[in-house]
């Protein structure tokens, strides 16, 4: 099914119109479209720019195995896109640009044909077919980097080497080709330090050379969906990653992802909230949204809790006050969160945050350790199983 969205950002007065101009053209071709309302942080890290770019790649994923997003990026946008790249010191990776063709880490692709084809040309053709479109007045704003070298870094260049916006399209299909080669190799050392919980070894890791080594974090990041972070914040994460206190519990935040070291592994997460709620009721859902994942009830038989107990009890989820105990085996001794959570490998930065079931006041399970004694299904009978992914 072919469809057409619209990204609304909001920044530009009067850009509420521009939604109706597209939605009049889908009409006329037949085509479904979608009016896509973001909020842009007008105070991210990274700038306006920046903030933008990430709303609108948000809402633009492909929204599944077989989507194919296709966008209009031409070959001068990719001259701005790699110069911009360099002047940034993005290197190899960066330098490629955008990919003609783009599989997506979340499933599906991003597809841009006319990649190699001039500005000048898709102008023409809008013209010589009478097409109407829409020119955003924010884009003879100079006070933008990306505009700045539209207007007049790139033309002033032409003015010495006509041929300057084609041969940056033309490096950045070349730094491609490099920057496919440093995946292949990052796939490769990922693979061989892979452990069987899908996380990787740290000592494998720590024994790379410090090109090699970012490189592989470079590539991690990408998989889970993360922007490159730049050469100086790359550095600075293979610094701490490899300190000796590292294997304390350490987490390198970036924008929408982190990098953890704890004990002898390490992996990539989501960041998450700032913390998880206090505290709330479950009364019989077969999900909670639990610090941004979900923590699942699944119906079961002969293990989990016991389904008779939750029933008949008044069931709360809470995080952590401090001090809990709990005791796993039956008429074995009480025993402190803090032991278990260490004895289990749970992550320092994890422990405070995680789901604990109570039942009429009594701690029934604790995310990352089990179930308490007293409310273990006993074999044959109805139980339920708690299944949250948050704690590694």
């Amino acid at each position: 099914m072919l469809g057409a969205i619209h990204v609304s950002h909001g920044l530009v007065a009067g850009s509420g119109a521009w939604g109706a101009h597209c939605r009049a053209v889908c009409a006329r071709l037949d085509v479904a479209f979608d009016e896509r309302v973001v909020t842009v942080d007008r105070h991210h890290p990274g700038g306006l720019e920046a903030a933008a770019r990430e709303v609108r790649r948000q809402a633009l994923s492909p929204p599944g195995d077989n989507a194919l997003l296709v966008l209009a990026q031409h070959r001068n946008d990719q001259a701005e896109t790699v110069l911009f790249r360099l002047l940034r010191g993005a290197g190899v990776k960066g330098g490629a640009g955008m990919r003609s063709f783009a599989p997506q880490p979340g499933g599906g692709a991003v597809w841009r044909p006319l990649l190699g084809v001039p500005r000048a040309a898709l102008e023409a053709y809008a013209c010589e077919h009478g097409l109407d479109w829409i020119e955003d007045p924010s884009n003879r704003d100079d006070g933008f980097s990306r505009n700045f070298l539209r207007l007049r870094v790139l033309p002033l260049l032409e003015t010495r080497f006509p041929s300057a916006t084609a041969s940056l399209a033309r490096n950045a299909r070349l730094l491609d080709e490099g920057a496919g080669l440093l995946d292949e190799l990052a796939d490769l050392d990922l693979a061989a330090m892979r452990l069987p919980d899908g996380r990787y070894a740290l000592a494998a890791a720590c024994a790379l050379t410090p090109p090699r080594l970012r490189n592989v974090l470079r590539r991690a990041l990408a998989l889970a969906g993360e922007l490159s972070p730049d050469e100086q914040r790359l550095v600075e994460l293979e610094r701490q990653f490899r300190r000796p206190s590292a294997q304390q519990g350490w987490r390198g935040e970036l924008a929408g992802m982190a990098v953890c070291v704890y004990r002898t592994a390490w992996w990539i997460e989501g960041r998450r909230p700032a913390e998880a709620p206090k505290a709330c009721d479950w009364r019989g859902q077969p999900a909670v949204d639990w610090w941004g994942t979900p923590l699942r009830f699944v119906v079961t038989d002969g293990e989990g809790l016991a389904a008779a107990r939750l029933a008949a009890g008044a069931c709360q989820l809470r995080r952590r006050e401090g001090g809990e105990r709990i005791a796993l085996k039956p008429g074995g001794p009480s025993r402190s969160l803090k032991n278990l959570f260490q004895e289990a490998g749970v992550p320092p930065w994890l422990r405070q945050d995680l789901p604990l079931l109570w039942v009429d006041g009594q701690l029934a399970w604790v995310a990352g350790v089990g179930v308490a004694a007293a409310f273990r299904c006993p074999p044959g009978e109805a139980g339920i199983l708690l299944q949250w992914a948050g704690a590694r």
